[in-house]
């Protein structure tokens, strides 16, 4: 919304009068949650000669991998977003941001190793991993549009976003163990899972700003975003014949976030 001086609501959508500059700036931050995508995508091995991941494993067996979603690999990314704004109506306005999210990597169990025993097949022995952290900067542009509404007063202004950009990914990679009575968390190595790539994002909000003085107001907003596929690594996984296990990371994520718009 364009923050300027109030004028009274009589026509116009918006309370706000024009600014002296179309320019203003605003920042948000909150919490990204991933809702699909698969850090590690359901697999099994070939048969493997276990001894040669660790030396205390014993005979050969199969790595069956139950898939692992980007929620279970790290925390929520907590993003940071700084915009720069062009006001084009009382109403309207086109933005460039740029944005940071951070995650801690965690540990979680990504399948067991399936073994032969007199005869039948046995997946007791329990595979986890422990991520590494998650991290991205991008930049965006986009268009935001305030509505009428019947919750619109003179200081409370609904809006949508639209939006899409690039995005900057660090290198994600697993430290894998196995788990077994004599054992527990018997390394057996790490897996580079991906690459440093940039990748598109697109995606749309909704919220709504509150007018707390002339020039600002504050607001909170939830969305939804698409991520392209990363760059996949395979010079673990396939001799393991594990090449698939990284191929479908395209993410869908719903971002929440608080945000404050000033003019200057």
């Amino acid at each position: 919304m364009r923050l300027s001086y109030l004028i009274p609501a009589v026509a116009l959508i918006s309370s706000p009068a024009l600014a002296d500059s179309p320019f203003s700036f605003g920042g948000s931050v909150g919490y990204e949650f991933p809702v699909s995508g698969k850090i590690i995508d359901e697999s099994s091995s070939t048969s493997v000669n276990l001894a040669t991941l660790n030396a205390s494993l014993a005979g050969s067996g199969i790595l069956r991998l139950r898939g692992t979603d980007f929620a279970d690999s790290s925390d929520a990314p907590i993003k940071a977003t700084i915009e720069v704004r062009y006001a084009l109506t009382q109403t309207s306005e086109m933005f460039g941001a740029l944005t940071y999210s951070q995650a801690n990597g965690k540990s979680a169990a990504i399948g067991c190793i399936e073994i032969v025993v007199s005869g039948a097949t046995s997946c007791t022995t329990p595979l986890t991993a422990t991520f590494s952290d998650f991290k991205q900067m991008g930049v965006e542009l986009g268009y935001r549009q305030w509505l009428e509404s019947p919750v619109m007063t003179d200081r409370l202004f609904p809006y949508y976003t639209l939006r899409a950009g690039v995005t900057q990914t660090d290198a994600l990679s697993a430290t894998i163990a196995a788990s077994t009575s004599l054992v527990p968390n018997a390394p057996i190595g790490t897996w580079n899972l991906y690459d440093d790539k940039v990748t598109y994002v697109i995606g749309g909000d909704v919220g709504a700003t509150y007018l707390i003085a002339p020039f600002a107001e504050i607001g909170a907003e939830v969305g939804v975003r698409y991520h392209s596929n990363l760059s996949e690594v395979d010079t673990n996984l396939t001799p393991l014949g594990l090449g698939a296990a990284n191929d479908k990371s395209a993410r869908i994520t719903i971002p929440v976030s608080v945000r404050l718009n000033a003019a200057f």
